[in-house]
């Protein structure tokens, strides 16, 4: 089994966001960003889904995705916060997307992340 490797350098000294927005000349305009938001931001979200949602006259459909939907059971709670992202996008953006979109794309972003390259199967001989 790989040993784990474990950082034991000093960390960097955190930038405070207050000199950075100074330095640039930004001022506060009063938008909050919780930071428990997860792996993928809003923004992040937003882009991907401008960059593939395309429509050829009906509801616009994520690019490069299956034809047939598949089946998933969500949590409850999943559910209504990927309802209410969609709803954002929406009346907040104006980006006609759906739930399952949002689910999708949510989806996507994570399952890319993992690398299936070391993955082994057991192979069973047919000839015992």
């Amino acid at each position: 089994m790989a040993r784990k490797i474990k950082d034991t350098g000093k960390t960097q000294r955190r930038v405070n966001p207050k000199l950075v927005a100074k330095a640039l000349g930004a001022e506060d305009i009063g938008v909050e960003i919780d930071t428990r938001q997860g792996p993928i931001s809003l923004l992040t979200l937003r882009q991907f889904l401008l960059g593939k949602l395309s429509s050829t006259g009906g509801r616009p459909r994520l690019r490069g995705t299956r034809k047939t939907r598949s089946k998933i059971s969500f949590f409850d709670e999943d559910w209504e916060k990927i309802e209410m992202l969609s709803k954002y996008y929406r009346e907040e953006e104006g980006i006609n997307v759906t739930s399952s979109q949002i689910a999708s794309a949510l989806l996507h972003a994570e399952v890319s992340k993992i690398d299936t390259s070391e993955i082994k199967f057991k192979t069973h001989s047919a000839s015992k």
